[in-house]
């Protein structure tokens, strides 16, 4: 997977890889719940904001991957930029996932049966 211009190991169909997606997601909901409550100026809420994403992308593709991201910078915008496509890459891939699983599930349930079928019918044949 890619992020911005840096190749990160990272594999939506690979269980470990999205446990950890799944923690560091709901680990954000959390943190920005808890950043909400407090009282601080605007540029201390972005740079807040910032650390948090840049501690959900260290989670999920690996310790010092946000540094190399984002280069230090603090930008709100390019921070939940980033952050929404990892979360909609997700949706899709757990989209073509389900999709897959529906057809195999598909397969198991209806081709036996055809299979069955020829079967039968090639022997009343001969």
């Amino acid at each position: 997977m890619k992020l911005k211009d840096i190749e990160v190991n990272f594999s939506f169909t690979d269980a470990d890889c999205l446990e950890r997606l799944e923690k560091a997601s709901k680990k954000v909901q959390e943190e920005a719940k808890e950043h909400k409550k407090e009282e601080m100026s605007l540029s201390e809420a972005i740079r807040k904001e910032c650390g948090i994403i840049n501690n959900f992308i260290d989670e999920v593709f690996g310790e010092g991957i946000a540094e190399k991201v984002f280069k230090g910078k603090n930008d709100l915008q390019e921070h939940m930029e980033l952050f929404e496509d990892v979360m909609n890459a997700k949706i899709e891939m757990t989209k073509a996932t389900q999709n897959l699983y529906d057809n195999l599930e598909y397969k198991a349930k209806y081709m036996p049966n055809r299979e069955t079928r020829r079967h039968n019918s090639k022997k009343g044949r001969r």
